[in-house]
Parts: C-alpha cells; sequence; structure tokens
C-alpha cells in the first residue's frame, strides 16, 4: 500500500472514533438533563403544592393545617433524594442549603393531627410569601436550566 491509502485509513478511523466519542458525549448529556428534569421537576412541583397549600389553609382559616406539613415533608424528601443523586459539590451545597431553610419550618416529627400555634402559623404564612416572591408556584411550570433552579433556589434561602 501507497503511504497516502494508510493516511486515508487513519484519517477515517480517526473520524469514526471522533464520532463514536461525540454520541457517547451526547447521550451521557442528555442522561444528566434528564436525570435534573425528573429531580428538579419534584422539587418544583412539591415546593408549588406546599405554596398552594398555605394560601389555601390562610383562605380557609387553617380548616386542615396538616397538610401544610405533609406538603412541607414532601418538600423536603424531594430535596433529600435530589441531593443523594447529585455528584457535583456546588449543586450538593445548595441543594443542602434549600434543605436546610426548609427544614427551619419543621415543628416535630409528627405529620398527621398538627395543630399549629399562631407564630407557627404566621412562619408557614411567611414562607408561602418566599415561595410566591422566589417564583416557586404551581402551574406556573419549571426550566430545566440548572443556573435558572439555582438562580430560584438562592432567591428562597437568601433573605431580604
Amino acid at each position: 500500500m501507497k503511504k497516502t491509502d494508510w493516511i486515508k485509513i487513519i484519517l477515517v478511523v480517526s473520524l469514526l472514533g471522533n464520532v463514536a466519542l461525540f454520541k457517547n458525549q451526547e447521550r451521557d448529556n442528555r442522561r444528566q438533563e434528564l436525570k435534573y428534569e425528573l429531580l428538579n421537576s419534584a422539587i418544583y412541583r412539591d415546593l408549588g403544592q406546599l405554596e398552594t397549600t398555605i394560601q389555601y389553609q390562610v383562605d380557609n382559616n387553617w380548616e386542615n393545617e396538616a397538610l401544610v406539613t405533609q406538603k412541607l415533608d414532601d418538600a423536603i424528601d424531594s430535596v433529600i433524594l435530589n441531593h443523594a443523586m447529585e455528584g457535583d459539590d456546588n449543586k450538593e451545597d445548595l441543594l443542602w442549603s434549600l434543605y436546610e431553610y426548609l427544614n427551619e419550618f419543621k415543628y416535630g416529627d409528627e405529620i398527621s393531627g398538627v395543630s399549629l400555634n399562631d407564630n407557627q402559623r404566621a412562619d408557614y404564612i411567611y414562607l408561602g410569601e418566599r415561595l410566591r416572591s422566589s417564583g416557586w408556584m404551581y402551574n406556573v411550570g419549571y426550566d430545566r436550566n440548572w443556573n435558572n433552579f439555582a438562580s430560584k433556589i438562592e432567591d428562597l434561602v437568601t433573605e431580604s
């Protein structure tokens, strides 16, 4: 074989190898996007439901206040799951700050049969307002982009 034939063969093999690497990277990126879509959507959903539940209880004179503690517990569980599945330290730290923020509003381990006092209700009203002002509302939709998700978390956990 001529030298130019060998060069052509090497170029073709190199091209095929690069295409395979590109496809593999593309598949890994899509897998990561799906993970974020599933895990982040659970947090969006649970925080949106928490905000809606708090507002409903305010509007209906706290007729079923245990729902608020249940929705808070659901939101905390979603954050814990997302945190456990995350491999990036910076993202883990941000999710942990969300967990710590939400955990401040948890009063005991009891979920059902809860009776809230006026200070606890005021804290939940404040949490509902913070959720709304940070964009965590039900039926608003969510963005799969991590930076937008992180920005909303930072808005929520940063006291203004």
